[in-house]
């Protein structure tokens, strides 16, 4: 949802948890008059899909807290005439005001232009600007010309190809192509191959390949547009040595379909199995990344990339990082919203005629590449759905798109037998599952922390804290905008059980076992306790994984895990591995 329908208190909210400005929202201090410099941020509004809001009243730089307009009609009618004058083509603002902290604040709606009348313009400077997270850059020429370039429906796909000819098709794809194409049509069954590959769009009518065909059939369609191309990356991970800037860096050529083959297989390489969670509760080891899923994100970039000569200076870009793999195409949306993908079916063909060509064409393994019905994203939030993944998160920039998918880490036999011991947790989304288990070893989350870790917006991230809590699962703390959530210390008590002498029972439990895990020992050394040597002898010279350790002493899981952290804290015991990471072990300093 775009912050622009959200309510004033929605927007403050999204701000003091972010602690900065967003992309769509953009916050001035108007107690001691009006603002300085709103006309590059209000061209950016203009151009971004969805529009963006202009809060006057509140200090970012303190934590945006209400201060008030120094004249709310005067602001209101400068910033009106700002988006009339300042800027063209004119934006058209709606006004709200707003009763924060006990002082009114302006929320300003800057609606988005048309694609035929952008790009938005300072008329002061004649330059362009659109957002990037927090701030306004302004757009280069080649963006400003993939601005102009979306006013009229794209056709760059039925170009022709400057010296290109039917030789440089692929062979085995052009021949699958011709049987799949005859079989579906009767009457392009009985023409000669150079007829349907022209009334395909696959030739150009000047004998040359069209851009679309040789992007599809094309046996080395880089001799002709090198950027028609996949570059991909790991991102560099936590543990890696310092300067360590990417792992497996590779660029992946050839026509389409041998793009998405080699793309999901270089995703599959880089990535390990996660666990899965079924209607049981229990978890079972499967691909980090549903196959369906990752073939049709993969698949939308490259067949919705923007193939204007204006956008040939990107490739479509992987990258895996250590939580997520994000997916970015040159082009944004085009003929609908990110809050319609999913939702409609066809009629948002960027390139047409490209995406009519690849209904007929398939991989190596027989599959098509798409399915020609417009159902590629709806397939993808489908298949995460069904793995009890989080959603993808889609990025509509205007001149590029990108989608964003959470790979979580995987969790150990541990945690899944707690999880899954847990009540009302069979319909848990994913990120819950993950976060329930952060806690249990002492994550407090905050709403930004949840989202920038499960990629969701704020009133998503809100919405499924509130429903671990509503559970009896999470407690929450602090107000709005500065409000905690920690794991409810009765969670693992059946709610038939539960009454409140128990819950304080339990609580005082968890509170004394963590006490005794780090009690000092009369006579012990620095840093050691009873438990703590417990733990150290049950490590012994070699290492231990936590289970081990809780069987060997006899002490409580929590007991164990917090004994551990401080023994980790003062160097006394290294981690080989990670929390929540299957197979991680303890072995002791010296």
């Amino acid at each position: 949802m775009s912050s622009v329908e959200l309510d004033a208190h929605a927007v403050v909210d999204i701000l003091r948890a972010e602690g900065s400005d967003v992309a769509d929202i953009e916050a001035k201090s108007a107690a001691g008059g009006y603002p300085e410099g709103l006309a590059p941020t209000l061209s950016a509004f203009g151009n971004l899909p969805g529009g963006g809001v202009v809060v006057l009243g509140l200090a970012e730089s303190d934590g945006f807290a209400a201060r008030g307009v120094y004249d709310v009609p005067d602001a209101k009618r400068r910033l009106a005439a700002q988006a009339r004058d300042a800027v063209r083509p004119p934006l058209r603002v709606t006004f709200e005001d707003a009763p924060v902290d006990g002082q009114t604040v302006v929320i300003a709606r800057v609606a988005e232009l048309r694609s035929s009348d952008k790009p938005c313009i300072v008329t002061a400077t004649g330059r362009a600007y659109l957002r990037s997270y927090d701030g306004d850059y302004r757009l280069s020429e080649q963006e400003v010309a993939a601005f102009v370039a979306e006013r009229h429906t794209p056709r760059y796909d039925r170009e022709p190809v400057p010296d290109s000819r039917p030789a440089d098709l692929d062979p085995l794809l052009v021949a699958s192509y011709l049987a799949a194409v005859r079989a579906r049509s009767p009457r392009l069954a009985l023409m000669p191959d150079d007829d349907v590959l022209r009334h395909t769009r696959v030739l150009h009518r000047t004998g040359e390949l069209t851009l679309g065909g040789l992007y599809a059939l094309g046996a080395y369609p880089q001799e002709f547009v090198p950027t028609l191309a996949i570059s991909a990356r790991v991102a560099p991970q936590r543990n890696d040595p310092p300067g360590t800037r990417s792992a497996d860096l590779a660029h992946f050529d050839g026509p389409l379909p041998e793009l998405l083959d080699q793309a999901v297989a270089w995703v599959r390489r880089n990535t390990a199995t996660r666990v899965r969670f079924g209607p049981d509760g229990h978890g079972r080891d499967e691909p980090a990344y549903p196959s369906e899923a990752l073939r049709e994100l993969i698949a939308n970039a490259l067949v919705h990339r923007d193939i204007g000569p204006h956008a040939l200076g990107e490739r479509v870009h992987l990258v895996l990082e250590a939580d997520r793999l994000v997916i970015t195409n040159p082009g944004g949306l085009f003929g609908l919203s990110v809050d319609q993908l999913g939702l409609r079916q066809g009629g948002s063909a960027r390139n047409q005629s490209l995406y009519d060509i690849l209904k007929d064409v398939r991989t190596v393994d027989g599959r098509r590449v798409i399915e020609g019905v417009g159902t590629g994203i709806a397939a993808a939030q489908s298949a995460l759905r069904d793995a009890g993944m989080t959603p993808p998160q889609f990025l509509d920039a205007a001149i590029r798109f990108t989608a964003i998918v959470p790979q979580h880490a995987l969790l150990d036999r541990e945690d899944l037998a707690w999880v899954a011991g847990l009540p009302v947790t069979a319909d848990l989304t994913d990120a819950q599952r993950h976060a329930l288990v952060a806690m249990r070893h002492g994550k407090v989350w905050t709403n930004r922390e949840f989202r920038e870790t499960f990629p969701m917006d704020s009133t998503q991230a809100r919405a499924q804290l509130s429903d671990l809590t509503s559970r009896g699962l999470v407690v929450a703390r602090g107000e709005r905008g500065a409000r905690t959530y920690r794991l409810d210390p009765a969670a693992d008590v059946p709610l038939a059980m539960r009454t409140p002498s128990l819950l304080d029972a339990v609580e005082a439990h968890h509170e004394a076992a963590a006490r005794a895990a780090t009690a000092p020992r009369p006579g012990a050394r620095a840093n050691s306790t009873a438990n703590a040597d417990r733990i150290i002898a049950a490590i012994g010279a070699g290492s231990a994984s936590r289970a081990e350790i809780v069987v060997n002493t006899g002490l409580s899981d929590r007991q164990v895990s917090y004994g551990l952290e401080r023994l980790r804290d003062a160097g006394q015991v290294r981690v080989l591995g990670g929390r929540g990471v299957a197979g991680t072990r303890y072995e002791l300093t010296t």
